[in-house]
């Protein structure tokens, strides 16, 4: 050692290396933890579905409305809505490019043409949709030669359009139906006279009666169509099952809050801010969709089975179906069984 050098403590340095080793091992401690939070929270991530509408009708509200309370949010869902017409709906579903369509009308065709769809849940039990017409039209036998707006020529609307005609002894041809794709365009043209009548739902039917526009008459009278719920693919509720329950159970916690008297103010609110309506005016709707609307997510058997004759008769199809072959409430049923709901 030189001399005059000031000798090495080794406590000091012994001290050091084990403060050295105890920062160590709580910085391993602590990015340990932060893993295990990341790999948890990615665990409770939402799932993002997608989620076919034909319209922004009060019929769909629920879908907008549950998403905005957060119902969604708590079944660990995160719908994204698009609107699209609904026979390319059904393509996408079938082809795996959407999660789900809310059009039950359009999917019906289409399982009974054989393609792997069910319904699983239904938002509406009964139609709400109304056949509104120029004011110079006042009976749906004043239509005979004219055009009527129809979504798509194959789903509940199509179908309600062709049950009212011809309830109305007005025969096949004489009235013509043309495809709008989304409701949208059904308004527009009803508003620029390319066609003579529509079908539509609440609230679109009172802002035009409002107007001068004439309801000629009411889908629910001549047929008991579903026209928005829940259609999932088969493989679907085979390989992601929880994925499907998130949706109904999600739907079913909407529908339960909106049916319940005690929010009827609020949903009311809800309404007319969603459509830019004044309150009269989405009362009035609301009361009216109302009248649709499941209770628990299902429909009566013995209305589906009327629902198949009409679907039957129209596509002229000489095979028989049942409501299973149609529908599949598994987890609706596993859904009210954990919400201590009363299944059908």
């Amino acid at each position: 050692m030189r001399v005059g050098a000031k000798p090495f403590d080794l406590t000091v340095l012994e001290t050091d290396v084990m403060d050295e080793r105890k920062i160590f091992c709580r910085a391993v401690i602590i990015v340990g933890l932060l893993l295990s939070w990341q790999l948890a929270h990615g665990a409770s991530a939402p799932i993002k579905v997608t989620l076919h509408i034909p319209s922004k009708s009060l019929s769909l509200m629920p879908y907008y409305f549950g998403k905005d309370k957060g119902f969604f949010a708590a079944e660990q869902i995160e719908p994204q809505l698009v609107m699209m017409a609904p026979p390319t709906a059904i393509a996408a579903l079938v082809g795996g490019e959407l999660d789900f369509s809310s059009t039950t009308g359009a999917a019906t065709s289409a399982i009974m043409r054989g393609l792997p769809l069910r319904r699983v849940f239904y938002v509406q039990q009964d139609p709400v949709h109304a056949l509104v017409a120029q004011p110079e039209i006042k009976s749906v036998r004043d239509l005979v030669g004219k055009a009527v707006g129809v979504t798509a020529l194959t789903d509940a609307v199509g179908m309600s359009a062709n049950v009212i005609l011809r309830a109305n002894g007005i025969e096949p041809g004489k009235v013509t139906l043309l495809a709008m794709q989304v409701t949208d365009n059904a308004i527009q043209s009803l508003i620029t006279k390319r066609v003579s009548a529509t079908l539509l739902a609440p609230p679109y039917v009172e802002e035009l009666e409002a107007k001068g526009y004439v309801k000629l008459a009411e889908a629910r009278t001549y047929a008991p169509l579903s026209f928005i719920g829940l259609v999932s693919s088969t493989e679907a509720i085979k390989k992601t099952p929880q994925k499907v329950y998130g949706m109904i159970a999600a739907l079913h916690r909407t529908m339960n809050y909106i049916l319940n008297p005690a929010n009827r103010n609020e949903v009311i609110q809800y309404v007319s801010t969603y459509h830019k309506i004044d309150l009269p005016l989405a009362e009035k709707a609301f009361a009216a969709q109302m009248l649709g609307y499941s209770k628990d997510g299902s429909k009566p058997r013995a209305s589906v089975e009327k629902e198949i004759e009409i679907y039957r008769e129209s596509l002229k199809l000489a095979k028989t179906f049942t409501p299973e072959d149609l529908e599949d409430m598994s987890l609706l049923r596993k859904v009210q069984e954990a919400t201590g709901s009363k299944n059908r």
